[in-house]
Formats: C-alpha cells, sequence, structure tokens
C-alpha cells in the first residue's frame, strides 16, 4: 500500500517533553503515514513493537509517536518504555522516565488536557487488568509486563495476610489496599502509606473511582520515625519499596517495618542483572541477601520470631511475630 496517497488526517495534538515531542495517532495506518513523511524529510526513524522513533540531527528534532488510546494506558506502558526506549539515549532519570510516561498518556487526550484525570484513566486501567489476571493467572506470562508480576505478588499476598489489619508501606497508587479491601471485605482496617503526595492524591481518587470506602491513606515515610505514631498491625507490606533505598538506609527501614507488624511482615523485591535506575531503584536483591535480613530481624526482635523466604514475580521475606 502506498502511504503517501492516504488523505492528511485532522492534526494531532502534540506533547512536548524538552526536546521530545510525543504524538498519537488514531492507528497504524495513520502511525505509517506519518512514519513515511517525517522519512521523506530527512529523519531517521526506527520502530520497536510499540514506538516510533524519528530523529533529526540538524536541526535537533525528535518525535515519538504510538497508537496507544485511552483504553490501552495501564502500568505495562513503564515495562515499555523502559525495554524499547531505553537504547535512544533521551531517557538518563527516573525524573526524564516519568516525564516521557506522563506524555505518552496525555498524548491520548485531546486538550484542554487535566492531570488529574489523565492518572485516574490510567490507574483504573491498571486496576482492571490487576484484578483479571489475580482472577485468571496467565498460563504463559508476558515476557515484558509490568502489571503481571504484581499480580502474582498480590494473589500470593492474599493467601499469606492475617489478622484483621493491614498497613502497606510504600502503596504508590493504592492498588494492594483496595485491592485487599475487594477480597477481605470485613478486615477492620486497611491503611496505605507513602512519602510521595502525588501518589496518595492517585491511591484516593482511584479507591473513589472503583467505589471503595474502606482504605486509608496517610503521607508517611518508612524511614521517618513518625510512621511509628500508625501504630500496630497484624499484617504490614512492603512491595517493591526496600529497592529503591541505599544500602545503608535498610537497617533503619527494617527496624521500623518490625516495630509497625503486630503479627507479620512482608517485604517483597525484584531480583534484577543489574539496577534499573529509570524505575528509581538504589540496589540490588538477592534470595541471599533476603535471607540476611530475615536472620538480621530475629537477631534486632526480642520477641519470638521466625522468616522464611519464597521466589514470587522476584522474592519474598515474610518475618513472623511468634508471640
Amino acid at each position: 500500500m502506498d502511504y503517501r496517497l492516504r488523505p492528511a488526517l485532522s492534526k494531532q495534538e502534540a506533547i512536548r517533553v524538552g526536546k521530545l515531542i510525543v504524538l498519537a495517532q488514531h492507528d497504524q495506518l495513520a502511525l505509517k503515514y506519518q512514519e513515511q513523511r517525517f522519512h521523506t524529510k530527512g529523519y531517521r526513524v526506527r520502530e520497536t513493537p510499540h514506538f516510533v522513533f524519528c530523529q533529526k540531527q540538524s536541526p535537533h528534532q525528535t518525535v515519538l509517536m504510538h497508537t496507544f488510546g485511552q483504553a490501552d494506558i495501564d502500568a505495562d506502558l513503564i515495562c515499555f518504555i523502559e525495554k524499547e526506549l531505553d537504547s535512544f539515549g533521551f531517557i538518563s532519570s527516573a525524573k526524564d522516565f516519568g516525564a516521557v510516561l506522563f506524555a505518552i498518556l496525555a498524548s491520548t487526550f485531546p486538550s484542554p488536557r487535566n492531570q488529574r484525570i489523565i492518572w485516574q484513566r490510567f490507574c483504573f486501567n491498571t486496576l482492571v487488568k490487576l484484578r483479571e489476571q489475580i482472577a485468571h493467572p496467565l498460563s504463559t506470562p508476558p515476557e515484558v509486563s509490568y502489571i503481571a508480576p504484581f499480580a502474582t505478588i498480590y494473589r500470593r499476598i492474599f493467601d499469606l495476610c492475617i489478622g484483621q489489619s493491614l498497613l502497606d508501606i510504600g502503596c504508590s497508587f493504592g492498588f494492594l489496599p483496595i485491592l485487599m479491601n475487594e477480597r477481605f471485605p470485613n478486615m477492620q482496617t486497611i491503611m496505605g502509606c507513602d512519602n510521595n503526595p502525588d501518589a496518595l492524591n492517585f491511591s484516593m481518587d482511584t479507591a473513589e473511582v472503583a467505589s471503595v470506602r474502606h482504605v486509608t491513606f496517610k503521607l508517611q515515610d518508612v524511614l521517618d520515625a513518625t510512621i511509628l505514631s500508625l501504630g500496630t498491625f497484624d499484617t504490614v507490606t512492603a512491595i517493591h519499596l526496600l529497592e529503591h533505598l541505599p544500602e545503608v538506609q535498610l537497617a533503619q527501614a527494617f527496624e521500623h517495618l518490625l516495630k509497625l507488624t503486630r503479627h507479620r511482615l512482608i517485604v517483597a523485591v525484584p531480583y534484577e542483572q543489574q539496577v534499573t535506575t529509570v524505575y528509581g531503584h538504589e540496589q540490588l536483591f538477592s534470595r541471599e541477601k533476603l535471607e540476611k535480613w530475615g536472620k538480621w530481624s530475629i537477631e534486632t526482635l526480642k520477641s519470638p520470631v521466625t522468616y522464611w523466604c519464597e521466589d514470587v514475580a522476584g522474592g519474598l521475606l515474610i518475618v513472623d511475630r511468634l508471640s
């Protein structure tokens, strides 16, 4: 097919992030048409499974195109960006990564764009997919997915959760507290906390859209002693939190986690070959490292304690107080 014969569509509204322009296309046909136009204008065009990257060195101009729509934007985009765009050199930090992610999300909306509504759509789409994959585990998990590993982790946490109260530390978008409330509607207390006020706002918005009322969100940092004012909880979770801390802060984080735990602490970490800096990761974890902190917990707590580790989409460390 000769895409040059395709009539021009209505002008798309682009999103600019620094020197990068992000442009959503209606479908693959429109994408190919625009790709050919950029090629004829002297741009170097490179394709990935989900993006078309067009770059012109003089003057320096870069365009990123895709065919995602509002129904498609969810947390799997995080993996698509990290896996497919890293080699192009315009994402060098977690801040850059976040800006590109939001630009892609925003490009699926018409002007005037409302940041809150954009994030609501992203969070709700992710929540829907999490529900689906928790209820119906994939027989063959996708090789590139952000959501699938968390669905696996959350499913295991449902089995491990004990007691009538839960605290999720570093709750991010609030998915685990919301899903826990849906799974255990009679649990007395479900709370999420995070040190990012934007994340807490997104969590509360997602809970409201999901019609979840029996969940509380608090602004707290695992490293700040004021977190202990929250009290103690039967089950405490820290899901993909500790890799965001430097090694020297782990003891303080574990000390606070254990003090907040009445019965069971569940820690989940990714096992990576190298630190994923664009996710804001500071260190690597392994089974041996989790075992080390399990032993540290036994040595630190005066009350009887046991621990074990599991391989669940990375690693789980479960610490139980026995008294």
